[in-house]
């Protein structure tokens, strides 16, 4: 009796805590798929608004074929519109997928316009290529485009019920899209809330006036793992507390990492250090690469576990910016720096693809400093992009230098170096560090240096660890250098005092 006792017990401990953990895990999930699903809909609202101002621009007056190929070829470029129309006095005279209509159609009352002057119709009933439908169109001016909102079906949170919303006030908000009245309006920017029957989260974005919500039922959270809720009940009656305690720890270990990275973006965790850019033939420091870390109450995380979780719950820009600031208010103020010292920033390629650095308050911040600002990019697949094309152009237009980060490795190519039209290629690191016995680099680094000569682009070598490779790679002809034999990455006091020793 005394053994059936203990181990139901044991089972009854065991499910709780089992619970418990079941309903964190489900909060972080469900935090991170609100993030994903926020950032579509920003994606689409640029996207929209984007296309809907460019057309405007151009001073179109009345529907014809040369209007019409215009709002086909923009249509062509998108990804999330459906369809584009023209109208006049609340009439649409054409769209991209009828043409001129012959009978046009008087335009309903919109169902609310936002404070930068967009109009909304959350579920307007429309007859496309591919039938009647119902979607959301966003109107300005003389366009309006309607939305496709099957991104945004797609990340839908299986078992739950959702809705994003337009809000312009904590108390004033608009159903757009999903199931109206799930929105809450717990907080400004984020919140969530457990119910005995509930889970709910919600997040709003910093971009767009939109906040997305999600509610699901703990019987739905249950279902969603029914055989693994068998399996650990069967586990808690033959191992009983101990192996319940062993399976907690290692869950909560899992999900305290992500959220302490979620955390971490309010509460102060991420700051920047500088390593050092060294000009090999003078010897004098000329510069630093920016390099991100993170420190809390529970210790430091490496970049390599927070960045990708933060590029993966679309907060990369967001972190941008906050390390950018930073930036700003460290060096700002340190006058051993002399002016045009040059300050390498690593960007992630979604701050580009989405063409997040344009006009963004930090971003002309950095270009009014007295520092000679460059972006590290790792060139991938999202610059291919007619979006990050034009938003490359606006760095450049704007005074930034570019840096191609990690050459050599990855989807680094020639070609794509030479179209993007960057000042500096650096060299990775991979190439350098065991040069010094005749390993790879020895053959590639002389080849990477005459490409970069014919493209008139600066070469760095990253990390150079010893003075044997420092001398190696200035004899193959590379200018700049950073790593461990120059100074690792340090505070901002620290370099300012090298800049002065070795100026």
């Amino acid at each position: 009796m005394i053994v059936v006792i203990s181990g139901l017990c044991a089972f009854c401990v065991y499910a709780m805590i089992t619970l418990f953990v079941a309903i964190q895990g489900a909060l972080v999930s469900q935090s991170v798929e609100l993030d994903a699903l926020m950032s579509e809909a920003e994606k689409i609202a640029l996207e929209s608004r984007s296309v809907i101002d460019r057309l405007n621009a151009q001073g179109f007056d009345q529907c014809n074929d040369t209007l019409l190929a215009v709002m086909r070829r923009e249509l062509f470029h998108t990804y999330r519109v459906r369809d584009i129309g023209f109208l006049r006095d609340n009439t649409v005279l054409c769209t991209t997928g009828q043409g001129i209509l012959k009978t046009p159609i008087k335009q309903d009352s919109w169902d609310f316009i936002s404070d930068d002057g967009f109009s909304y119709w959350p579920a307007a009933r429309l007859a496309l290529f591919d039938g009647e439908i119902v979607a959301p169109i966003v109107g300005k001016g003389l366009f309006n485009v309607v939305l496709d909102t099957r991104w945004l079906e797609q990340l839908a949170i299986a078992n739950s019920r959702w809705e994003l919303v337009y809000r312009n006030s904590l108390s004033q908000t608009q159903h757009a899209f999903g199931d109206p009245g799930v929105f809450r309006s717990l907080s400004k920017q984020s919140g969530q809330d457990i119910t005995l029957t509930t889970i709910y989260s919600e997040t709003c974005s910093d971009i767009i006036p939109y906040c997305a919500s999600a509610e699901i039922k703990h019987t739905d959270v249950l279902r969603r793992s029914q055989s693994l809720a068998v399996f650990l009940a069967v586990t808690g009656l033959v191992l009983g507390s101990g192996s319940g305690l062993v399976s907690w720890l290692v869950l909560k270990r899992r999900l305290s990492t992500t959220q302490r990275i979620i955390r971490g973006m309010r509460h102060d965790a991420y700051f920047p250090l500088y390593q050092p850019i060294v000009d090999l033939k003078s010897g004098s420091i000329i510069g630093c690469e920016v390099l991100a870390r993170f420190r809390d109450t529970y210790g430091a995380l490496y970049p390599d576990e927070f960045i990708p979780v933060l590029a993966n719950i679309g907060k990369g820009w967001q972190f941008t910016q906050l390390i950018m600031q930073k930036t700003l208010d460290d060096l700002n103020t340190r006058a051993g720096l002399p002016d045009g010292f040059k300050v390498n920033i690593n960007l992630f390629p979604s701050d580009i693809a989405q063409s997040r650095m344009k006009d963004a308050d930090i971003s002309l911040a950095l270009a009014a400093s007295r520092f000679n600002i460059a972006f590290e990019i790792t060139e991938d697949e999202h610059l291919d992009t007619a979006t990050a094309k034009d938003c490359i152009q606006w760095i450049k237009a704007n005074g930034f230098e570019l840096a191609v980060d990690d050459f050599g490795t990855g989807y680094s190519n020639l070609a794509k170096v030479r179209d993007l039209g960057c000042n500096t290629l650096k060299i990775d690191r991979s190439f350098v560090f065991d040069i010094d016995t005749g390993g790879l680099g020895a053959a590639l680094v002389p080849l990477m240096v005459s490409i970069a000569k014919e493209l008139g682009m600066e070469v760095v070598a990253e990390g150079v660890e010893t003075s044997i490779q420092a001398t190696i790679v200035s004899n193959m002809g590379v200018r700049f250098a950073q790593g461990w034999a120059f100074g690792r990455p340090m505070p901002a006091s620290r370099l300012e005092e090298l800049v002065r020793q070795t100026s």
